[in-house]
């Protein structure tokens, strides 16, 4: 069987090589355009400057420094509001107080019983305004006085408005484009070109000045303490 394929494959390439020879200006031309098309690949390349983005060296960014519109939101008409869930719990209480220690001790702190009352509570345009960010903790504390749990479970829910132009009195109403997972006109070179990390989408919120980075670091700090490491 493979020695009459070989025999057919034979008579193709025989059959192929009849038909070049007798049209020899035809097979020329064929050769003579393959080598000018490389030719000008070649010589196109080597004309051509390829622009090369980088290498590019950014600064470490402090984690630990409170941006400036939190420790001077209280000489504005609306101080800004820290909010925390659940709000029974006596050691989310005790974390909540140290993160607010490191922010602005002068802040207002309000706590929530559920996320749904949090829901409410912004949906009005008075509080949400106000509202720094909210601390939810992903556990069901079913007394007061449980202890963390080996495994701590949270998330941070900014405010869709920049709070870090409100010295300003300017709002900016885009949010934070977390349905993205990358931009969504993809750019050559790297995603954000600020020393403070960018945004996540169009350069519009920025984790550092926003007050992200370091309000989970200080979350972070306050939950591994061992005065709320009592978990059993």
């Amino acid at each position: 069987m493979d020695f009459l394929e070989s025999k057919k494959f034979m008579v193709l390439l025989w059959k192929n090589f009849i038909l070049k020879r007798r049209r020899c200006i035809a097979l020329v031309v064929e050769m003579v355009l393959t080598f000018l098309f490389s030719a000008v690949l070649l010589a196109t390349r080597s004309v051509i400057v390829i622009k090369k983005n980088g290498p590019f060296d950014f600064a470490a960014q402090p984690v630990d420094e409170v941006p400036s519109y939190i420790t001077a939101s209280l000489i504005s008409p609306s101080p800004l509001e820290l909010a925390y869930v659940p709000s029974r719990s006596t050691v989310v209480q005790g974390i909540i107080e140290k993160v607010k220690m490191d922010l602005n001790p002068q802040m207002k702190v309000l706590g929530f019983s559920s996320e749904e009352e949090f829901e409410d509570y912004v949906k009005q345009i008075n509080n949400s305004k106000n509202v720094l960010a909210a601390i939810v903790f992903d556990h069901d504390f079913k007394n007061s006085s449980d202890p963390l749990p080996l495994k701590v479970k949270y998330y941070l829910r900014f405010n869709n408005e920049k709070k870090s132009n409100m010295l300003y009195s300017i709002y900016e109403e885009e949010g934070w484009l977390t349905n993205f997972l990358f931009p969504p006109v993809p750019l050559v070179g790297p995603r954000n070109c600020d020393e403070n990390g960018g945004s996540p989408g169009k350069q519009i919120f920025r984790y550092i000045s926003e007050g992200f980075l370091f309000m989970q670091h200080s979350l972070d700090k306050a939950i591994m303490r061992p005065s709320c490491r009592n978990a059993v």
